[in-house]
């Protein structure tokens, strides 16, 4: 692996609902968000009655633009676009909105097709996710766009269904289905449609919050979240519930005050989405139209982003990068016969990957805390690619790497199964050994060889390289055997 090409772009988002400007930096497939930050506009409120956008709405959306041409400037970044979606196609005096922001940004701002909405929602979820099978759907202030991902070219819709173009429909649970039902018939990719549904937009990342909050999840994080459809009845019945129930109402603003009166709406299109495809569960993402507009800009193909996420997040320089590499040729043969955690040989090699390249990541962390702080940042560290109980193996192996017998958190215990534990603590302590034998050289670490050989773990150095076997190296050896269940060998020469 060579050191990927890095770079840092922005994208200004004129939502139906938001204006937001995202911050990148871009390390070969890694799209890592730096700086994120919304206002609240309301664009597209009253659109369905008057046909325009909203008076009060427009002004705090250009103020919003103002500030962020402002940002830009200050820190010199140049490469930067801004796209506009639904409320502002749709308006009569969207192209006069369009002329004010473009004077404003000193730049023409993109107003999307219905269609390309979807497909740059779609290129942002397949930036986000390793290979994803199914049907994204990005849910807006205004519309709610989907196209297939994983299954070749296919045609993205645009419906309007956002909470924005509901809100003439009275607010009972009766009235909102019906009309939701309606608008959903008129869908051509969801019948029949299989694999995942990935959810795209802040209304379905605030129904996951607020579903991590009745099930008492302990990892707080978005990206690669997954619902059963018996986890969004159980929150989708509360977020209706909110509609006449004071009490449901309140613990809904506790979540997000600002999109809890968006809420039910996100809840029952949940629901009814789920009712008509075959989906095998619901995936949410925090990746989709910025991240799709991105990826589209730089004209990269879309490839997994976990080992460049890593090395982008870490930032590890390339003396690192090339000790994680040969770590994990190092210790690989040492896993090759154990069974599959994740579907597959590939599948569990990418996330061994990824634990090696993060080996390095805490050697200036105090040593009294090191293993902790590893494994923390490793839990939440907002890299893509990878599921819950993936993010989760990796953050235990690296905290076994730093601490032979590392206790994690009680509360992240049931994130992973007793097979991914196992593995985690193998992995972690044959990741100690090859970083105490070769001084965490990639060089040295490529010279000596770990191999399985019947029923014993064997270390195989070179003779220049036998000063390299210390006490501690032979120690660490016999615990990686032991973990292993195999019996420890040094052969020199």
């Amino acid at each position: 692996m060579s050191f990927p090409n890095s770079q840092r772009a922005a994208i200004i988002d004129i939502g139906s609902n938001s204006v937001r400007l995202v911050i990148f930096d871009v390390l070969g497939a890694s799209i890592l968000p730096t700086f994120n930050e919304k206002v609240m506009a309301g664009l597209g409120e009253g659109l369905m009655k008057t046909g325009k956008l909203s008076e009060a709405g427009r002004a705090s959306a250009l103020a919003a633009l103002r500030r962020y041409r402002a940002i830009l400037k200050a820190l010199n970044l140049r490469h930067f676009t801004a796209v506009a979606t639904a409320a502002v196609r749709a308006a009569a005096d969207g192209s006069d909105f369009i002329r004010q922001a473009n004077r404003i940004l000193g730049r023409p701002v993109s107003v999307l097709s219905g269609e390309d909405e979807a497909r740059l929602s779609a290129l942002g979820v397949e930036a986000g996710f390793h290979d994803p099978v199914g049907v994204i759907g990005d849910l807006g202030g205004s519309s709610l766009e989907f196209k297939s991902v994983g299954k070749g070219e296919s045609i993205g819709e645009s419906l309007m269904l956002g909470p924005l173009s509901l809100s003439d429909v009275p607010d009972n649970a009766k009235d909102l289905r019906k009309a939701i039902r309606a608008q959903l018939k008129k869908s051509a990719v969801l019948p029949g449609a299989t694999g995942r549904f990935f959810a795209v937009g802040g209304a379905w990342r605030t129904f996951a919050k607020l579903n991590m909050d009745i099930e008492n999840y302990a990892l707080q994080v978005l990206q690669g979240y997954q619902l059963t459809a018996g986890q969004v009845a159980r929150t989708a019945k509360l977020c209706i519930d909110a509609l006449s129930n004071s009490s449901a109402r309140a613990r809904l603003e506790a979540i997000d005050k600002r999109r809890a009166k968006h809420l039910p709406v996100a809840a029952i299109l949940l629901e009814e989405v789920l009712n008509i495809a075959k989906f095998d569960g619901v995936s949410i993402s925090s990746s989709g139209l910025r991240e799709g507009v991105l990826t589209d800009l730089t004209g990269a193909a879309v490839a997994d982003p976990l080992l460049d996420g890593v090395i982008a997040f870490v930032r590890l320089d390339h003396n690192q990068i090339a000790f994680g590499q040969a770590l994990h040729d190092f210790i690989s043969p040492a896993f090759g016969p154990e069974p599959d955690l994740f579907g597959s040989p590939a599948a569990d090699i990418r996330i061994e990957q990824a634990a090696c390249m993060m080996s390095d990541s805490a050697g200036r962390f105090h040593p009294d805390h090191r293993a902790l702080l590893a494994y923390e940042q490793a839990l939440r560290a907002p890299i893509a690619g990878v599921t819950h109980p993936e993010r989760a193996l990796i953050a235990y192996a690296v905290g076994c790497r730093y601490q032979k017998d590392f206790k994690r958190p009680n509360e992240y215990v049931a994130l992973t199964t007793e097979e991914q534990d196992e593995r985690a603590r193998q992995l972690g302590s044959a990741m100690r050994l090859g970083a105490v034998f070769s001084g965490r050289s990639g060089p040295i670490l490529r010279r000596a060889k770990l191999s399985r050989r019947g029923d014993a773990l064997e270390l195989s150095v070179s003779k220049a390289d036998e000063a390299m076997v210390s006490e501690t190296v032979s120690r660490r050896l016999s615990q990686t055997a032991s973990a292993l269940r195999l019996k420890p060998e040094i052969r020199i020469g």
